[in-house]
């Protein structure tokens, strides 16, 4: 199996709720089915060749840095809109609102066709998911002061929790090899299912072999969350 490579991008901006515990769920995942993992923390003080990645993962800021990145990611506008339907691309948080047409009235990256905009009452709470991707619950948690757009593609349907603009029933979006969610913190290591469902894709694309592991404090974690909430039945 070759070197499988991850671009954590904006790594020390973009890291406000602990996003790294994603990359390492990632690695950690992709290393027990026997790839060698090599991840490089990429920023705005980086000269970024997108193409010899196989992952790229960017997590949840603060305003000022989710700023700070939509001015600095716009000089690889042309570059990631070349490799979007390539990459296995993860956006968590506010994130992934530099993928859209806009924020704030303000260029983004317009590769999917949203815009964003920030309100005034923060969005805060645990969140229950379902997806057509796997079996069972989504759990997850917001805190942001964001709202996208989204009209279709949607990554998740909303049990409980917060929809992408507090109208619809569904949140983030899935398009091709992109998962974007506003769901902040570890999501990857609390969803042991979703990743190994985004691994099991990148795998059959690249033609790999794959196995199925189960037995993990990752599974065993969310089975008790499960247990302990009662939402064993939540998603039908």
């Amino acid at each position: 199996m070759k070197l499988i490579r991850i671009a954590h991008l904006y790594y020390d901006l973009m890291n406000l709720y602990g996003e790294r515990g994603n990359v390492l769920a990632l690695s950690e995942a992709l290393k027990r089915q026997g790839a060698k993992v090599m991840v490089d923390n990429v920023s705005k003080s980086s000269k970024i060749d997108f193409n010899k990645y196989d992952f790229i993962y960017i997590g949840c800021g603060t305003e000022n840095s989710l700023e700070i990145a939509r001015a600095d990611i716009l000089r690889y506008k042309t570059e990631l809109k070349k490799v979007i339907k390539k990459k296995f691309i993860i956006a968590t948080g506010n994130a992934l609102s530099l993928f859209g047409t806009s924020i704030n009235g303000r260029e983004a990256l317009d590769i999917f066709n949203f815009k964003s905009k920030t309100v005034r009452n923060r969005i805060v709470g645990e969140q229950v998911y379902k997806t057509y991707l796997v079996d069972g619950p989504i759990i997850a948690f917001q805190n942001r002061s964001i709202i996208n757009d989204i009209n279709e593609n949607h990554l998740f349907e909303v049990i409980s929790g917060n929809a992408d603009n507090q109208k619809s029933k569904y949140e983030g979006l899935h398009i091709n090899n992109f998962y974007g969610t506003s769901s902040i913190g570890p999501l990857l290591i609390r969803n042991p299912k979703l990743l190994d469902k985004i691994i099991k894709d990148f795998f059959d694309e690249k033609k790999y072999p794959y196995k199925e592991i189960t037995d993990t404090p990752e599974y065993q974690a969310y089975n008790e969350y499960l247990k302990m909430f009662k939402l064993e039945k939540s998603v039908k």
